[in-house]
């Protein structure tokens, strides 16, 4: 190593004016509130993630329940058209034998 180059420990004091006792306390405390604040945001992210996940599958699940319902709209849709040309013909068979009889 070369000669000229110090021990980072007295370079550190060396650099500041204030007492060491302060210095830590405030590097400290910055760096508490630094976490915090990534904790805090890092919570809220999965938060955020977790009712996505929620939305998405309760989307889905409507999804899935309405297009059963449509399917089952158009199955009872045809079923009512049958009835009604069923009941028609019915009608109309009845007048050719009430016609016939008369």
């Amino acid at each position: 190593m070369d000669a000229t180059t110090e021990p980072t420990g007295t370079s550190t004091c060396e650099g500041y004016s204030s007492r060491p006792g302060a210095l830590i306390w405030f590097f400290r405390k910055s760096r508490d509130r630094w976490k915090g604040k990534y904790q805090d945001l890092k919570a809220t992210v999965k938060g955020y993630k977790n009712q996505i996940a929620a939305v998405t599958k309760s989307r889905e699940q409507w999804r899935l329940k309405a297009e059963q319902a449509g399917e089952r709209v158009a199955v009872l849709e045809a079923e009512i058209r049958a009835l009604s040309a069923q009941a028609a013909g019915a009608a109309d068979q009845k007048k050719r034998i009430g016609n016939g009889a008369d």
